[in-house]
């Protein structure tokens, strides 16, 4: 496809999503959440589309090129673990901070200034991680499905996003997340239907056997826990999904909407995980774009995928700009919408050039899926009881020691492509090995200090 018809494309797509946002007003609380106003069908398509990134056509693909079956079954799973852990501490967090907006600021209530610090740090690295990931995941797809520059789009999408959220905040995230996820929903089911009207029933089991997905060994077990484990714990600490239920009407509103996305986000990331398997048995070469080189790339099929990357790429990226800014404001300089304009613009600078620098998008996540493992259940433990920082701060930082000491002595640094510090094994995946030490040694150490403390 001609670059420049790419481009307006992608202007266009732009201009829609900033049109619908221009005659949006915002008070200073709308910035940060909206009042318990939203129903199922608004949070539902707002979890589904602000958690379905760039990543769902690469991120997968890598995996279940990498992997085996387990991998991708594991990594379709830890899609809807989140929204699962939601349903059940969603509607209790939401009612113990009836004026919240992100998590720190209730896990201020129950331990402390020190330990909301602690967890707004956790939330930023993570969610940077992600906002990284993302315009990473635009260097790797749109020269390949437009032949534009990864940069000068990610530039143009972080402009357009910049100018909707700077104006209008949380709100126009949530607003956008409509129109957005169910534009993302019809893509993906053109995009699918497409696919396999290329592909008989037969010859995607038999590409997808030569993949690997019907190969289940122990170490992609292994590896698929320790995606679930680590997935589940780090997109609780994802404050978008915080602003959402904190704008929820009520409790049942919560759960319905986690349940209805949850489900969405297993199918999508499942289906995403076999279709890159069967382009790893079709011999395609780049594990991220093992999906994506499976179609002719005609003018049809490019324009199909540049509206559906432009959306996913939009929907999350607007999210996570907002979600950092609101913590950064609310938790960490304890100031208003103004300041978080600022702090949004340095956000999505420095994202897009980090992004430059990434050579795999899984890669990105595992150091901050890691800190939340060894956070969660310390964060977690006192939710109906408030407590002292200290019953936060020191499970979570000897957990880290333990893990860093873990890793310095049973693992092969030499040759485990992670070092000390990225907990991946020796095939680049996921060392469950790592975040059970993390997990476990965080449960214990919290346990013994609320014993010894008493």
């Amino acid at each position: 496809m001609n670059s420049l018809v790419a481009y307006l494309v992608i202007l266009l797509i732009l201009f829609l999503i900033y049109i619908r946002t221009t005659k949006i007003e915002s008070t200073h609380k709308e910035y940060f959440v909206l009042n318990k106003s939203e129903n199922v069908l608004g949070v539902s398509l707002s979890f589904y589309a602000s958690g379905m990134g760039l990543w769902v056509l690469t991120s997968p693909a890598e995996v279940a090129w990498w992997g085996l079956g387990y991998d991708v079954v594991g990594y379709a799973i830890s899609a809807a673990t989140p929204f699962l852990l939601l349903f059940f501490l969603g509607p209790k967090i939401a009612n113990l901070t009836p004026d919240g907006a992100t998590l720190p600021q209730f896990i201020q209530t129950r331990y402390g200034r020190s330990a909301q610090i602690i967890v707004s740090l956790v939330a930023i690295i993570y969610m940077s991680a992600f906002l990284v990931a993302e315009f990473a995941s635009i260097n790797f797809l749109f020269p390949v499905v437009s032949e534009t520059s990864g940069l000068t789009v990610a530039i143009l999408i972080g402009v357009f996003t910049f100018g909707y959220i700077s104006k209008s905040g949380f709100k126009a995230s949530y607003i956008t997340d409509k129109f957005q996820g169910i534009s993302i929903i019809v893509l993906l089911a053109i995009l699918f239907g497409l696919w396999f009207s290329k592909n008989s029933y037969s010859e995607i089991i038999g590409y997808a056997k030569l993949g690997g997905i019907n190969t289940f060994e122990t170490f992609s077990l292994k590896s698929a826990l320790a995606v679930i484990l680590a997935v589940t714990a780090a997109e609780i600490f994802s404050q978008g999904y915080w602003q959402r239920t904190f704008s929820a009407k009520n409790s049942k509103t919560i759960r319905k909407a986690s349940l209805i996305a949850g489900f969405g986000a297993f199918a999508t990331i499942l289906l995403l995980g076999i279709a890159g398997d069967v382009g790893a048995g079709k011999g395609i070469e780049n594990p991220t774009l093992s999906f994506i080189q499976q179609f002719e790339l005609n003018s049809f099929y490019s324009v199909l995928l540049i509206g559906l990357c432009t959306l996913l790429v939009a929907s999350s990226v607007d999210t996570l700009e907002n979600a950092i800014s609101s913590t950064i404001s609310l938790d960490l300089i304890k100031k208003g919408a103004r300041e978080a304009k600022y702090i949004t613009l340095g956000i999505v600078v420095l994202a897009i050039y980090a992004s430059t620098k990434v050579l795999n998008i899984f890669s990105v996540f595992l150091l901050a899926d890691l800190l939340a493992t060894c956070l969660v259940f310390p964060a977690f433990y006192k939710i109906r009881h408030k407590s002292k920082d200290s019953f936060l701060i020191i499970p979570f930082m000897f957990s880290l020691v333990s893990v860093f000491v873990y890793r310095y002595l049973f693992v092969d640094l030499v040759s485990n492509p992670g070092g000390i510090f990225i907990p991946t094994d020796l095939y680049g995946l996921a060392d469950l090995n790592t975040f059970i030490v993390g997990l476990f040694s965080s449960i214990f150490i919290t346990f013994a200090y609320n014993y010894f403390a008493k």
